[in-house]
């Protein structure tokens, strides 16, 4: 079975279907650790999709994976900042952007990150049990964040 197959042939044009060829090749590579060529899969995916679209919001979401995936934040960050500006709607977006931000050692920036996420469930085409997955997910983040800052920080 193809991966075409499993999506609905209605809610998507061929020519969505097609310009996301290059990022189901790209996870292809991912899954196989051949990381640096899932890249540049990646990035001759984001050329086929307009920016502020949902492929493009995608794109950045899965670089910041592989950025991760391969030890470097500073772009793993920049890639799910980027995914932030071009629209994101995602809470996984601003829980990565959180816990990135919290390890790095900026609980002020985990704490708007994850106040944020809160504030994105309320647009997420998200279930209801995945709702109340990534509420629980912050409310842990905001907890853990709080404990972290010094007293004086805390509001």
């Amino acid at each position: 079975m193809s991966w075409r197959d499993l999506i609905p042939k209605a809610t998507i044009s061929q020519e969505t279907m097609e310009a996301l060829g290059p990022v189901l090749a790209g996870q292809r590579l991912f899954n196989r650790g051949q990381y640096l060529e899932a890249e540049a899969m990646y990035c001759q995916a984001l050329e086929q999709f307009p920016p502020k679209s949902a492929g493009s919001v995608l794109i950045y979401n899965k670089l910041g994976i592989l950025y991760e995936k391969m030890g470097d934040s500073q772009r793993a960050l920049d890639s799910y900042g980027r995914s932030v500006q071009e629209g994101a709607l995602t809470p996984f977006t601003y829980q990565r952007l959180c816990c990135l931000h919290l390890e790095a050692g900026r609980p002020s920036q985990a704490l708007g990150c994850a106040q944020q996420g809160i504030k994105v469930l309320k647009k997420a085409r998200t279930n209801i049990p995945q709702e109340i997955y990534f509420w629980s997910v912050f409310q842990r983040l905001k907890w853990k964040i709080v404990h972290r800052m010094p007293p004086s920080q805390r509001a």
